[in-house]
């Protein structure tokens, strides 16, 4: 519930902010894990037909993270075509092909709806990350007269420490064994 209230503020948010240029890097702040960090933008109809790459810059520990993004397209009025995201190490701004050996999820999967009323929502699957800095990179044509806008959800969560199975495993062992000694008493 807390997500779908999150990505709703930030899709109105979305729609009324003012237009936005092209390629804008914006740092999220990543807090206590989990999170959720929301990402957005908004076009005026002065972008109309220009390609962006917007970058989310974020650094964690250790974790899981997923993503989802989403546009809604009033016909030609407002709306956004070629809507994509990926996921790769460096803090780097990269429009073309990103450096090899740093491409965590390659443009996510596209899901576009009805034609006249559409949305299209972008969904980068759950991966395990390393401690380091990560971009998400949201990639777009602003298509409508109006402009356009998206917003999306970026997930992160804690991956247990080995101590952590260690512990669980020791634990459980041990309550075994005092069932097993209750048992022959």
């Amino acid at each position: 519930m807390k997500l779908i209230k999150s990505f709703v503020l930030t899709s109105i948010f979305c729609i009324s902010s003012a237009g936005a240029f092209a390629d804008t890097i914006t740092h999220l702040n990543v807090g206590p894990l989990p999170t959720s960090l929301a990402y957005s933008n908004s076009f005026a109809s002065a972008s109309s037909g220009s390609t962006f790459f917007d970058d989310f810059i974020f650094t964690i520990p250790n974790g899981s993270a997923n993503s989802v993004t989403s546009s809604i397209n009033l016909s030609s009025l407002l709306g956004l075509t070629d809507l994509r995201a990926r996921l790769y190490t460096g803090s780097t701004h990269q429009t073309g092909a990103v450096v090899p050996g740093t491409l965590m999820e390659a443009w996510g999967t596209t899901v576009n709806y009805s034609p006249a009323v559409s949305a299209t929502t972008v969904v980068l699957n759950p991966l395990t990350l390393d401690a380091g800095t990560y971009t998400l990179q949201v990639k777009g044509t602003v298509a409508g007269s109006a402009g356009g806008s998206y917003a999306g959800v970026l997930n992160i969560s804690p991956v247990p420490e080995p101590e952590t199975y260690a512990m669980l495993l020791i634990g459980l062992g041990l309550m075994g064994f005092m069932a097993r000694r209750n048992k022959i008493s």
